[in-house]
């Protein structure tokens, strides 16, 4: 009975002994199942993009030429031809826009010449000029003498301009100028009241004075005004044969006397 017991002893520990020991070994394998089951590896994969942004400055230069329409040369010539045209017509308004304030005109007949000497002489100012120029008579207070002008040639205003010739010339710094000419100054008489009459050949059919000008100028902001002009009468003719160019610039005057 007491074998009995103890074999039994015996065999219960030994079965518990392997409980324990297939015990221990499940966990030990559970273990390293659940080691192995929750490992992983991860892979992260970064991708980065780099923006380069350029500035350029661009700087455009702009040159503007600026050019002047303003011939100075052709200007006095313009304002020179002006001048004779308003002889032409005696337009006082335009002549007196001609001239500086105290313009001077100097006047001379040549000896021999067919005007008196005592038309020689001279006008100050614009107001006097230009009655010179109307050919109204007017008292000269620098010398007491009466001055005239080409009015005085018997000739029907307007009278034209013809056979004109001039020379000009303009300062370095384009502030001063010259007019140099030559011209006459004609017109056709009226065949009921001619001035003159040759025998044997008929009444005058014209008259021409010719007339030497000396114009210095200044420039004053775009207008050339007179400073000082010279006039020298040079002669006159009268024509009983006379005729004109068709544009009037070129006077051909004859005098027959029979």
């Amino acid at each position: 009975m007491g074998e009995r017991l103890n074999a039994r002893t015996a065999l219960l520990g030994l079965f518990v002994g392997l409980t324990i020991v297939f015990a221990s070994t499940t966990v030990y394998e559970s273990g390293i199942r659940t080691t192995l089951t929750s490992t992983s590896t991860a892979t992260s994969t970064s991708t980065s993009t780099a923006t380069s942004v350029s500035t350029t400055t661009s700087t455009t230069t702009q040159t503007t030429t600026v050019t002047s329409t303003f011939d100075p040369t052709k200007a006095l010539t313009d304002a020179y031809l002006a001048h004779i045209g308003a002889i032409e017509s005696q337009n006082a308004t335009a002549l007196a826009a001609e001239y500086e304030t105290n313009a001077t005109l100097l006047y001379t007949s040549p000896h021999g010449a067919v005007f008196p000497s005592s038309l020689d002489g001279s006008v100050d100012g614009v107001a006097n000029i230009t009655r010179f120029h109307e050919g109204s008579l007017q008292e000269n207070k620098n010398n007491s003498q009466y001055v005239s002008c080409v009015t005085c040639f018997d000739l029907k205003v307007p009278f034209t301009a013809a056979n004109e010739t001039h020379s000009i010339t303009v300062s370095s710094d384009e502030k001063a100028g010259n007019v140099t000419a030559n011209l006459v100054f004609y017109s056709f008489y009226s065949p009921s009241n001619p001035p003159c009459y040759v025998m044997g050949v008929g009444p005058c059919k014209a008259g021409d004075y010719a007339i030497g000008f000396d114009i210095s100028y200044v420039l004053q902001g775009d207008r050339w005004l007179i400073s000082t002009e010279s006039l020298a009468y040079v002669n006159s003719s009268a024509c009983t044969t006379a005729y004109s160019s068709a544009s009037g610039s070129v006077f051909h005057c004859q005098f027959s006397s029979g």
